[in-house]
């Protein structure tokens, strides 16, 4: 009984801790649970708040507007027809510009053959405005500075005339660090997506935007190496990673990368995915901008357009895709050949190509493209105005991200031309002229003279700075470069003024309504008594020029720049019949351009037309003229100003160009502050301004400073002698026996004076 007793309490000791126990060990799975499934709730919640951000930041980036893509600004098309002014030196530049390689034999476009005065030229396919013109091969001759001939050689003959694709100058925004060009999937060639599919996603049409079989892969190699080397990741999910994400190796990103590429595939179709794939792809970097896209890196590499590559070339750009700093073809082209042979060894395994067609491309050499020369990084000068006028008609976003083609008047001959012209000379004067200031800057502008348009605009003296553009923005006195109107003021009063009116030059002063006092003088401290009217401008005289100022009226003349064009308020100060009227180049060209135009006022435009992505027309800027001034006064100051640079002011200019009868006039300001030189030829309008951003003396006048980068600028042009049109309401008339015949308006010949026979 004892023992059954002691065995009885024996259990009841051992069951005490027994009982403790299990329940502490269920308290333990108890709690381990609640963790599990707590843990397990937090992943999910997280799952979900990952998956409702994804999904709205797939559906707010990737719906609409994809990729910023800024407008393109591209220079005028060279029209190549018979009878064309143009000269080897200008087709040859036109050519390099472009590309366009010289070739044995021109195969294939952006080719051409160059025999003495003859051309084969095989041209680019290209959007322009009015249409499309596929690639052609013509055949030109060009004698005596004019082609001479041309002729089709093979290809679409419908449209003429033949011309050369616009030079391409920069986008509208050039901050942006990426660049493309967008193609749609229809018209992506069939290799490349066969290429890029067997090289890099086998299973693309068959995944849901995720590979098991490549995350198995990528994780054993991750476990073997103890680091995230490789992500297994399919197409769509390089397409999330490039496009939203980036290329931080961390499991956040991979579990990001997934989801977004689930969500992606849940959305979007197979060929969606793979359009925005093929246009987001990084692919190689031209100095600060980032090749993106298989469309922009054929230009880049090929220099032709994605839908003319042949089978080698194609899968030469899906070679990069792997890497394309280690795959640079120019670069390092062993190993792009290399990576290029061996997808095609993979298509004709995977029979999408036949055997004699990797034969026959694996026999090709990289066909790479040198760098071609652009004027993009040395026109931010013209792409200012260019944005300036784009935003009267189109927003900040649609110029961002619509991908524009914007067409100008900016011709690349005359654009170097003022480059080289501006550069060189300022660069002289700094180095040859002790008393010149290093910070010497300068703008010239320059326009076609009959049209209007701007050919060409450099707004410092180091083109390709991208910064105060002074052709637009430096706002500075004219000096006597605004006399001429200070003239046609009184000439358009043809009963009390005509080229011989006497005028005196003598000093004289005048008290303004503050109680100070303006004494004009002469550039030579002279007084030369009385002079002709005509005399006055050729030689720039002061006294002369103010005192005509004040029998027209200062009102008067004021009026007349605002009938010519000028836009800004005006102050009627008799200093402005001086040149104490602050003005930018550009608009200083407009008058001149009323003047080159026989008194038309043209209203034109850097732009010529806007095409949207499609190719579709969205708006051309039409040229506008009326006549402002009478032809006939306009005559007589035109007259008056070819005398200017044979025996003025600028006689200098004359003796440099010979006999081209141009028409020009120096400015220069008090202290030598501003040196400006306007003027035409038979072509161009032209100005050109130097001075100093502090507005501090520099030492040069108009003749000696300006006037020598614009006599520059018109040596390195074809010119023709300029041809003023006598208009019908001009006549001649004499003085005496022997007096030379002197232009006067008709029915205002002074007394004295009679009208010659011829």
């Amino acid at each position: 009984m004892t023992k059954k007793s002691n065995k009885n309490e024996g259990k009841k000791k051992n069951n005490k801790p027994l009982n403790k126990s299990s329940k502490n060990t269920e308290n333990h799975k108890f709690s381990w649970r609640k963790l599990i499934v707590r843990t397990f709730i937090l992943l999910v919640v997280a799952l979900i708040g990952l998956v409702i951000y994804s999904d709205a930041e797939i559906e707010e980036k990737f719906a609409t507007n994809r990729w910023l893509v800024p407008a393109k600004v591209y220079a005028r098309p060279l029209s190549l027809l018979e009878g064309e002014s143009i000269n080897h030196r200008q087709l040859l530049m036109e050519l390099k510009l472009l590309n366009y390689r010289i070739s044995v034999k021109a195969t294939q476009p952006g080719q051409y053959e160059r025999y003495n005065n003859d051309y084969i030229i095989y041209l680019r396919g290209f959007q322009f405005p009015d249409h499309f013109e596929p690639a052609r091969k013509v055949s030109l001759t060009l004698r005596q500075n004019v082609i001479e001939k041309i002729r089709l050689l093979s290809g679409d003959g419908t449209y003429s005339p033949f011309r050369l694709e616009p030079v391409f100058i920069d986008r509208i925004n050039p901050l942006v660090s990426e660049d493309r060009e967008l193609i749609a999937i229809d018209k992506v060639p069939h290799y490349l997506i066969d290429a890029l599919i067997i090289s890099e996603d086998r299973e693309f049409f068959e995944h849901i935007g995720i590979s098991a079989k490549g995350i198995a892969r990528a994780l054993g190699q991750n476990v073997s190496s103890g680091k995230i080397t490789q992500g297994g990741s399919t197409l769509t999910q390089q397409l999330v990673k490039n496009y939203f994400l980036n290329n931080e190796r961390t499991l956040w990103r991979k579990a990001r990368e997934a989801v977004m590429a689930l969500i992606l595939e849940q959305r979007y179709s197979k060929p969606e995915i793979l359009e925005a794939y093929i246009n987001e792809v990084y692919l190689g970097q031209d100095g600060g901008r980032a090749i993106h896209g298989f469309a922009k890196a054929s230009r880049f590499y090929f220099d032709q357009d994605l839908t003319q590559l042949n089978l080698a070339q194609t899968v030469t750009l899906v070679a990069l895709v792997r890497g394309p700093s280690f795959y640079e073809p120019r670069r390092h082209p062993n190993r792009a050949l290399e990576r290029r042979d061996l997808i095609l060894e993979q298509l004709a395994e995977f029979g999408k190509i036949t055997s004699e067609q990797l034969a026959a491309a694996k026999k090709r050499s990289l066909q790479v493209v040198a760098k071609g020369q652009s004027v993009n990084s040395s026109m931010p000068a013209a792409i200012s105005m260019v944005r300036r006028q784009l935003q009267q008609h189109y927003s900040l976003d649609q110029l961002n991200h619509d991908d524009l083609s914007v067409f100008t008047s900016i011709d690349p001959n005359i654009q170097i031309a003022a480059e080289q012209a501006l550069a060189q000379r300022v660069s002289w004067f700094t180095k040859s002229y002790p008393s010149v200031p290093e910070d010497l800057q300068g703008a010239l502008i320059v326009s076609d003279r009959l049209s209007g348009n701007i050919l060409a605009i450099v707004g410092d003296k180091n083109p390709k700075y991208d910064g105060f553009n002074r052709a637009i923005d430096a706002y500075r006195q004219t000096g006597s470069a605004i006399k001429p109107f200070v003239y046609l003021a009184a000439l358009q009063r043809a009963q009390r003024f005509s080229l011989q009116t006497e005028l005196k030059d003598q000093s004289f002063s005048l008290t303004a309504t503050d109680g100070s006092l303006w004494q004009p003088k002469n550039y030579d401290g002279e007084q030369h008594g009385e002079v002709r009217l005509e005399e006055a401008l050729v030689h720039s005289y002061n006294l002369s020029t103010a005192r005509l100022a004040m029998s027209v009226g200062i009102e008067n003349i004021v009026e007349l720049l605002y009938e010519s064009g000028f836009k800004r308020e005006l102050k009627a100060f008799p200093s402005l019949a001086l040149g104490a009227q602050e003005m930018s180049p550009y608009e200083l060209l407009k008058l001149y351009q009323v003047l080159a135009s026989n008194g038309l006022r043209v209203e034109s435009s850097i732009i010529h037309s806007v095409v949207d992505s499609n190719g579709k027309l969205l708006n051309r800027y039409a040229v506008t003229a009326h006549q402002a001034v009478s032809p006939e006064s306009v005559y007589l100051v035109n007259r008056t100003l070819q005398k200017v640079v044979v025996e003025g002011t600028a006689k200098g200019l004359g003796q440099q160009l010979g006999n081209l009868a141009l028409a020009g006039k120096t400015g220069t300001t008090d202290d030598l502050k501003d040196s400006w030189f306007a003027g035409f030829s038979q072509q161009y309008v032209a100005v050109a301004w130097l001075g100093l951003d502090d507005n501090q003396p520099m030492n040069l006048t108009g003749s000696s400073g300006a006037m020598q980068v614009w006599s520059d600028f018109m040596k390195s042009t074809e010119q023709k002698p300029l041809e003023l049109v006598q208009p019908r309401g001009i006549v001649t008339a004499k003085s005496g026996w022997f007096g030379d015949c002197e232009p006067f308006v008709n029915g205002f010949v002074p007394e004295g004076f009679s009208i010659c026979s011829n």
